[in-house]
């Protein structure tokens, strides 16, 4: 008796166990939300990203909701350093952020073509990024992450902007690995300014093959574009490594049409007979199983185009398809650089990018729909 009440323990104890085991099997159980000290969902966490987000630190902005459980916000290098004319620019949101503990990122572009193509380019990428870094932090805030957006891809081919407007590409650095070397540098010479800085490697993966995987409009040689991605994750990844930087996550910007195979492609005479989705999941696992953060920005560039309201439609698309394809970002980056939606706030006003979030918010966690009222604040509501 005494061994079958061990044997019967045992197996009670082991319950919790094994129904974990099959909800990671099953793609995940519903579960509270994990919150941070400050009430902030951190499982998945929700991010905003949007080139007018001053309008958060407005007298009259009505983002009540939002602002209970958005993770972060992350800002748009040329927003901080060179506001509009007219406005008060990144002074009252840089100081609003932080008097509501919002983690702030910062988009940028690591490594500049532009910054002199030699060994000198990382130190010299890192002094023009550190113009935006110092002026967010005159202004009042804090600067908790740069995310780089295409660091390599901007050493392998550079950009040019002619006279006219027009963009052309040249070659720039033969070598995957120098590109590297030199996003090192970057990462090294920030942190002599900024201590507690961390990074995201930032991609814009339809321009890209991956392993086996054309990439979308699979032009090139190879039908890759750009490249192989997985030679630049494996290396940036195992030289940040091996040079102890806190490179946490890596991003990747693939909108919702690239993902599902809609948009049109310039090789491929059906894009949907390529799994999109399986490709952007390969990455997750990859990055992953390196010990690092995976991002997924979640935007539609065909509802951008169109309307707020299609922006607003295919971005939940987006959502509902990667979770349903066993996709478990760290964060959803809802994330506008297209003409729609011009507003951000207020939140329950349809379609404005903060509606968006909060509908984001509540479809990864339902219980937050009966969240809302003073009483529900988890933490210290923000003054």
């Amino acid at each position: 008796r005494i061994l079958m009440e061990i044997d019967m323990f045992r197996l009670a104890a082991a319950v919790p166990f094994v129904l974990a085991a099959v909800c990671l099997w099953a793609g995940g159980c519903s579960q509270p939300p994990t919150r941070n000290a400050a009430g902030r969902v951190i499982n998945p966490e929700v991010w905003l990203c949007h080139g007018r987000l001053a309008e958060l630190a407005g007298p009259d902005a009505d983002w009540d909701f939002v602002g209970r459980y958005l993770t972060g916000v992350k800002l748009y290098i040329g927003k901080v350093r060179k506001p509009r004319r007219g406005t008060s620019g990144a002074g009252p949101l840089a100081r609003m952020l932080l008097d509501r503990g919002i983690p702030v990122a910062m988009e940028c572009g690591g490594t500049l073509g532009f910054a002199r193509l030699d060994d000198t380019n990382g130190v010299r990428s890192a002094a023009i990024t550190l113009k935006a870094t110092t002026a967010f932090a005159e202004r009042g805030g804090r600067m908790d992450i740069l995310e780089m957006d295409g660091p390599v891809r901007r050493l392998l081919y550079p950009e040019r902007r002619r006279r006219d407007g027009a963009i052309s590409r040249t070659q720039g650095f033969k070598s995957i690995d120098r590109c590297a070397d030199q996003l090192v540098l970057f990462m090294k010479e920030v942190l002599k300014t900024h201590p507690r800085m961390q990074f995201w490697l930032l991609t814009n993966f339809p321009n890209w093959g991956y392993r086996d995987y054309p990439s979308y409009h699979s032009r090139g040689p190879k039908r890759q574009d750009w490249g192989d991605y997985d030679q630049v994750v494996r290396t940036v990844i195992a030289k940040a490594k091996a040079a102890e930087l806190p490179l946490t996550a890596v991003t990747v910007d693939n909108p919702y049409e690239y993902l599902v195979g809609e948009h049109k492609s310039a090789k491929l005479a059906d894009p949907k007979q390529v799994d999109w989705i399986r490709r952007v999941r390969d990455l997750e696992d990859y990055v992953r199983s390196e010990g690092l953060e995976f991002n997924l920005i979640v935007n539609s560039e065909a509802g951008g185009k169109k309307s707020a309201q299609a922006f607003y439609e295919g971005t939940l698309k987006m959502v509902d398809a990667y979770v349903a394809a066993g996709g478990r970002p760290t964060r959803y980056m809802v994330q506008s650089w297209y003409p729609n939606p011009t507003g951000v706030v207020p939140e329950d006003e349809p379609y404005t990018m903060t509606n968006l979030v909060k509908a984001v918010l509540v479809k990864l966690h339902p219980e937050l729909a009966d969240r809302q009222g003073p009483d529900a604040w988890p933490g210290k509501k923000p003054d």
